[in-house]
């Protein structure tokens, strides 16, 4: 009889001891439930590249902004120069807006954000290139073009790959005369010589050129001057038709009886960046010389020519 007392109490105890051992894992599960961690990383990004992670209320919610903020300004400059390619571009950073994403990101439940930022000033890297004969500033001017993108072709291999339209002088005289069409061709003699002592040629045929090497170009003729600062700003060099003189002009009729005026005062420059201050880096190859212009400067010759543009 009381071997079976001694093990009707063991067999208690081992059922009290389990019982315990199941209600504690029990509210230990039950506590970790209802105590989820606060916090949670938003990646912030600029571009592809990672520049840190901003913890936010895993909530979502902005009870925490001034301390986004806080963590945003740790991780990002207020301004800070990037390469691209061959441009090296200024960025200028908006730290409250970044802040902002993130917040956003948060709330949507997304993992990463991007920083806010916009580019002020640009620096392109080009070949400082001369045109050979007087006639020849657009082939020049394509040969600095192609060098901001590392492609290094001379000016005189150009020359010869463009379209030529018409005879080499105008046909006639006044405005009955014949001759080239620069919307289709090189008009003209390269070195200046014969009567007219001019022409050149217009975006289309450049163009044709480029596309001959596996270079695309953008036709930005009629564009707006923000579109070609905006353009700059983004790291692409841009080749611009300018009129260095107002005239004189001259008019004739192409082969196909189209009338063409043009100003006689027409060459060909390369924009290769824009500074902090708005002003413009220009490589001229009508003595291969490097010149930095206002906006102001740059946009009268540039009406000058209808607003005529390449870019890369």
């Amino acid at each position: 009889m009381r071997r079976f007392r001694v093990l009707v109490l063991v067999a208690i105890a081992v059922v009290g001891l389990a019982t315990w051992l199941i209600l504690g894992v029990a509210l230990s599960g039950s506590s970790s439930k209802t105590e989820p961690d606060s916090t949670r990383s938003i990646v912030l990004l600029e571009g592809e590249r990672q520049i840190g992670r901003v913890n936010v209320p895993a909530d979502g919610s902005s009870a925490s902004a001034r301390e986004i903020r806080r963590q945003v300004a740790e991780l990002t400059p207020t301004r800070a120069t990037r390469r691209s390619g061959r441009a090296r571009i200024v960025y200028r950073y908006d730290r409250a807006s970044s802040a902002q994403r993130v917040l956003n990101a948060a709330i949507a439940g997304k993992p990463a954000a991007l920083v806010a930022r916009r580019p002020v000033a640009a620096s392109i890297a080009t070949e400082v290139v001369a045109q050979a004969q007087r006639n020849t500033c657009e082939s020049a001017a394509l040969s600095i073009l192609l060098s901001s993108l590392g492609v290094i072709i001379a000016q005189e291999r150009l020359q010869r790959m463009l379209p030529v339209s018409g005879t080499a002088d105008p046909i006639g005289d006044g405005t009955a005369r014949v001759w080239g069409d620069p919307d289709r061709g090189f008009v003209g003699r390269p070195d200046g010589g014969g009567v007219a002592g001019g022409f050149g040629v217009y975006p289309g045929p450049v163009a044709s050129v480029a596309r001959r090497l596996d270079v695309p170009l953008v036709d930005m003729t009629g564009a707006s001057p923000k579109h070609i600062y905006e353009r700059l700003l983004s790291g692409r060099a841009v080749m611009a038709w300018i009129g260095l003189s107002d005239g004189p002009f001259g008019e004739w009729r192409s082969p196909s009886g189209k009338a063409i005026r043009v100003n006689f005062g027409e060459h060909t420059v390369v924009l290769r960046g824009i500074r902090l201050d708005g002003r413009i880096d220009v490589v001229n190859p009508l003595q291969g010389t490097e010149e930095t212009w206002t906006a102001s400067e740059f946009e009268l010759l540039w009406n000058r020519l209808g607003r005529r543009a390449l870019s890369t």
